[in-house]
């Protein structure tokens, strides 16, 4: 099956720790040393990353089961059967893998039939059950089809199976590879970074790992779907022993490893846990600490929360406006309001949502006329959902003495939006909104303000203004004595 890279890449290899077979098979790395590996896969050269991820990877690795390592491409610039085996598959031999990846350096052609072919008679793969994970980054016409060899290796095998991981290969070479793991059951990755090649490595020597002996029999009972940042009930059986826990993981990844978890109760109460707020495929799992094993699992599939957005209506001119919503709050998603006049691109005001789901509040806008919040989908640039909000016209009162004594204080009572920046103020007649004297800030659960007289007599105004300077929406004479 061709699985383009999700995030995480441990999404393509779903099921294969999960279907672990009873006992471990011989695994084979077949790795790439071909020339092109001395190029880059973001900042570091993939030959480096390769066998960085083959070290950490092999550490956990069963020291009981068989593995090997095969290079293709290190020695000759131009031979098409330059294939060898560096490391035959034996007990006990993570260390020597990891170190044959470490010694290579990239020189010669990428002959893949000939290294697989050898690799799988390395194996002894009629009679033994065998994986083999192949790490692929350039596809050249040395004379074998990869594709045929793969099915006609598959055809005569006891039991084989071929893990693909491409390393940043342009889409027009993923078929001639990807067919190689569709042949025989396998998976096929395109790592993009580091931290895909890791894991995705990681997860592909999963399928050939052993589970301990004689394990004691656990049980799921979840969902098999839910959406993502939400609340769930597990139930389970199992031992229920001390530090026993349910938790979710990215499929693949070995005992012990989680996203979270919660412990299991001695009473097999059922138990609690938040789906992950990123959508994918995961697995649940009941892990016994004390033998470090996966008693049971099943697969999770959390999906993306629907898009919606809701706001009133009618809103009065820069009042308080709360906008409820749901949606994935992936990073940068936000909440956009846009006018609509025909243009409906520039955006006035915008908050970034996030994981609580809670309502924005934004102050309306200032002007008058018809409004759309928008949930804006930052990942694919689009927008989610939308609601339309009429702005009514601006709207506010001012009582106040006509007199005053400079430097003293009056009262003032108003009514308006109240919103978080506007104020009373004291101000020239025919001056900006923003070039006041004087000010007091409105509170909503006040309607009235306390505010200082310029210390100069003349002829003064007092306004409601609104949007911190943004607008005047009531004014009344003062004259100051």
């Amino acid at each position: 099956m061709i699985s383009r890279l999700l995030t995480p890449v441990l999404a393509a290899f779903i099921g294969l720790a999960i279907a672990a077979p009873a006992m471990a098979d011989d695994a084979m790395l077949v790795l790439d040393a071909s020339a092109s590996m001395g190029g880059k896969l973001g900042r570091d050269r993939k030959i480096d990353l390769v066998s960085d991820a083959v070290l950490a990877a092999v550490a956990d690795f069963p020291t009981e089961a068989r593995i090997g390592l095969l290079a293709f491409g290190n020695k000759s610039k131009t031979s098409c059967s330059d294939a060898e085996v560096l490391v035959r598959p034996q007990q006990n031999g993570n260390d020597l893998v990891a170190a044959a990846a470490a010694s290579l350096q990239p020189r010669g052609k990428a002959p893949l039939a000939v290294a697989l072919e050898r690799a799988a008679n390395a194996l002894d793969y009629q009679k033994e059950r065998a994986t083999i994970v192949l790490f692929v980054d350039k596809v050249e016409a040395c004379d074998a089809d990869p594709c045929v060899l793969a099915q006609s290796l598959k055809s005569r095998a006891r039991d084989l199976t071929i893990e693909v991981m491409g390393l940043g290969l342009d889409d027009s070479e993923i078929p001639a590879v990807a067919c190689i793991a569709e042949k025989t059951g396998g998976k096929f990755v395109n790592v993009k970074d580091s931290t895909d090649l890791a894991g995705g490595l990681a997860a592909a020597l999963a399928s050939a790992k052993a589970p301990p002996p004689n394990l004691p029999s656990a049980s799921i009972d979840a969902p098999a779907t839910v959406t993502q940042s939400t609340v769930f009930e597990v139930g389970y059986d199992g031992p229920k022993s001390k530090g026993d826990r349910i938790q979710i993981v990215w499929p693949g990844l070995p005992a012990g490893s989680e996203i979270r978890s919660v412990l299991v109760a001695k009473d097999g109460k059922h138990r609690q846990l938040i789906s992950p707020s990123e959508a994918g495929t995961y697995e649940i799992r009941y892990y016994h600490p004390e033998l470090n094993a996966v008693l049971s699992s099943r697969t999770l599939e959390v999906t993306t929360k629907p898009v919606s957005v809701m706001a009133p209506d009618h809103i009065a001119a820069g009042a308080p406006l709360s906008v409820s919503w749901s949606g994935p709050a992936a990073p940068f998603d936000e909440l956009q309001i846009v006018p609509v006049d025909g243009l409906g691109t520039t955006k006035i005001a915008s908050a970034t949502v996030n994981k609580s789901g809670q309502p924005i509040l934004f102050d309306a806008p200032i002007q008058a006329g018809t409004y759309e919040i928008r949930y804006h989908q930052a990942a694919d640039d689009q927008i989610g959902a939308s609601a339309r909000i009429t702005v009514d016209p601006p709207s506010a009162t001012l009582r106040a003495p006509a007199t005053a004594t400079a430097g003293s204080r009056i009262a003032v009572e108003w009514t308006g939006p109240a919103a978080r920046f506007d104020d009373i103020a004291v101000a020239k007649a025919g001056s900006a909104p923003a070039d006041w004297l004087t000010n007091a800030r409105v509170r909503p659960d006040r309607g009235q303000v306390s505010i200082a007289v310029p210390q100069q007599p003349g002829q003064y105004e007092l306004r409601y203004i609104a949007g911190d300077g943004a607008a005047i929406f009531a004014a009344i004479p003062l004259t100051v004595q």
